[in-house]
């Protein structure tokens, strides 16, 4: 898997160079900076960061020269061979039409950073929503996260003999299928929620027969208890790869602190540096709408020290972070944290 995953990395890479050359953002042997680059493309100003990350990536892989802020190619990169993309998607487990959507994507990728359509609007054009999402998060190491997540609130305590969970922004259920399937035998009050009446609406669906099981909307960056969750009122709290979109981490974590009773259990997983392959594919979600506030820094994810300070911040003690960098699962840059109210 990991080899696989390298190989797409440097697929993207490839992909990355490709645009900025066809569309003569970045020429060979001319010297630019991220801004002028910019402009060459045409970028809409709300996806600006991602072509920044772009050119960190291209430089952390030696492909770009540096000279201040300026830089230019170290050598002429080679085409992406977009035709091994079904081969590397297979050998990650995701299904066949992820390497398909991704094809699209790349083709329409100049497009899309002009914002001529949007990274939404051809997700909605490939079917429904729900199952290109659930495609999305349907791979061997997301699959091992969420099993492992699972295997931790097993061993969460309810204080009355009912578990209460809350899982925040559920989306497509895969994390849900399996903390349902760990918490099998407990009595339990689950609460599914997203900001997304689509993913709400697919959840009622396919969870209503499952017993102590609700469904409802909620919004992240809102007040959790104007929006009927009591506070101490939850043993655990679940997010899974979902917290990197909280507009203020200081308010969302302390909202989610104030939901969970002393002791209570924070299970939640999220990237935690960024991927060459999703800088050209699903990243682009993460830009803000046209309308809304430009993002204050490029990150999108956190590393696992800064979590840590800032579970700190909010009342919480960080009990884990797994896997650990060593362990071969790490190579895909996905973390669980298991941190606890105190």
């Amino acid at each position: 898997m990991n080899t696989a995953l390298n190989e797409l990395e440097q697929l993207s890479l490839g992909v990355m160079a490709q645009v900025l050359l066809h569309t003569q953002a970045l020429p060979l042997q001319v010297w630019r900076n991220a801004e002028q680059i910019n402009q060459a493309l045409g970028t809409a100003a709300r996806h600006a960061w991602v072509v920044r990350r772009w050119l960190v990536a291209l430089g952390g892989a030696g492909l770009l020269r540096e000279a201040g802020e300026r830089v230019a190619w170290r050598t002429p990169p080679p085409d992406p061979q977009l035709g091994e993309l079904p081969r590397l998607y297979g050998a990650l487990g995701f299904p066949a039409s992820m390497a398909r959507l991704h094809t699209q994507v790349i083709e329409c990728l100049p497009d899309l950073l002009r914002d001529q359509f949007t990274l939404t609007h051809l997700l909605m054009l490939g079917g429904d929503p729900v199952k290109v999402l659930s495609a999305y998060q349907h791979n061997h190491f997301t699959t091992t996260i969420n099993q492992a997540l699972a295997d931790r609130a097993r061993q969460i305590s309810a204080t009355d003999g009912q578990l209460r969970v809350l899982e925040l922004g559920g989306g497509a259920g895969g994390t849900t299928d399996a903390m349902l399937a760990a918490l099998q035998a407990y009595e339990k009050d689950y609460r599914f929620t997203d900001i997304s009446s689509l993913f709400t609406g697919a959840a009622h669906r396919q969870f209503r027969l499952e017993p102590g099981m609700q469904v409802g909307l909620l919004d992240l960056n809102r007040s959790f208890s104007g929006q009927g969750i009591v506070p101490g009122s939850q043993d655990l709290v679940v997010a899974g790869n979902v917290l990197h979109n909280a507009r203020d981490l200081p308010y969302s974590l302390g909202q989610i602190r104030s939901s969970l009773r002393d002791g209570g259990a924070l299970l939640f997983s999220e990237s935690i540096a960024d991927n060459p392959a999703m800088l050209t594919f699903m990243h682009l979600l993460l830009s803000p709408a046209a309308d809304a506030p430009l993002r204050p820094h490029d990150e999108a994810f956190m590393a696992a020290d800064a979590w840590d300070l800032a579970l700190q911040a909010a009342g919480f003690e960080l009990l884990e972070v797994w896997p650990s960098a060593c362990d071969p699962l790490a190579a895909a840059g996905q973390r669980l944290f298991h941190a606890i109210g105190v």
